[in-house]
């Protein structure tokens, strides 16, 4: 009887099958493949660790984070927008999970930005706010924090590029939607150029299709100077390709 009661307690408790060492040798070795570019295999470790403990945040919200990341390079995703609505529910449970975890509230803000893409305008204005507010949140978090730069840089260059008149129905109709500048999205491109630790090239793209945007006197210059920097950068990965045939249109537009 008593071994019965045994078995049956045991039965009840949670059973996770990786102790707090073995997930940090794991986390650990899922950042060295990230380092060594290889993300999909990094993924595939991250899963493995949410799968036997769901509440490990900063495994959740790296899981989003690669998915957000990849998805567009990933052919054998056959639903796009499930993948990506997949990545912001891990995130945001990330952030439920540790809310002072600045990467979950980045990934949620990537994870938004990828779904702008597949949402009706509703949503998509909603995404759009929640995007910025989460980025930052995350460099409020961590000042350092280079891809929440990268998406608060982008949102104001998206804001920024509308017309007078799309600007006015815009907030005639969503009256709590920030106004964007340029000129906050060149501070905020440079601080994501100046605290990455990994390739800058997209960030470097987008400081200089902001400034071919804005078209200020000397603009054009410091665009140009942007692209022959890129120009003379070898790409590491499949977003860096991606990055010098975007180069490629914009210097044919200066």
């Amino acid at each position: 009887m008593k071994k019965h009661f045994t078995i049956l307690f045991l039965a009840a408790l949670p059973f996770n099958v990786f102790g707090q060492n073995d997930i940090k040798s794991k986390l650990d070795q899922a950042q060295r493949l990230e380092d060594q570019n290889k993300p999909i295999e990094a993924l595939t470790i991250y899963k493995d660790i949410i799968k036997n403990d769901s509440s490990q945040a900063y495994a959740l919200c790296k899981t989003a984070a690669i998915m957000a990341k990849e998805g567009p390079f990933l052919t054998t995703i056959k639903n796009k927008e499930q993948w990506y609505r997949r990545a912001l529910y891990l995130a945001e449970k990330g952030t439920r999970l540790n809310p002072k975890l600045p990467e979950a509230h980045f990934t949620v803000a990537f994870s938004c930005a990828r779904l702008t893409d597949y949402a009706g305008l509703n949503e998509k204005v909603n995404l759009s706010i929640k995007m910025k507010t989460e980025a930052e949140k995350a460099v409020a978090l961590k000042p350092t924090l280079a891809e929440a730069y990268f998406i608060i840089g982008k949102w104001h260059q998206v804001m920024a590029n509308f017309n007078s008149l799309e600007k006015m129905m815009i907030k005639a109709i969503y009256s709590n939607m920030p106004e964007g500048t340029y000129k906050l999205a060149i501070e905020n491109l440079n601080k994501a150029i100046s605290n990455s630790t990994a390739s800058t090239l997209l960030y470097q793209y987008e400081l200089a299709n902001t400034y071919y945007l804005r078209d200020d006197d000397g603009d054009e210059e410091k665009a140009r100077a942007i692209i022959l920097r890129i120009e003379k950068t070898v790409p590491k990965n499949e977003e860096d390709k991606g990055v010098v045939a975007q180069i490629k249109e914009l210097k044919n537009k200066l």
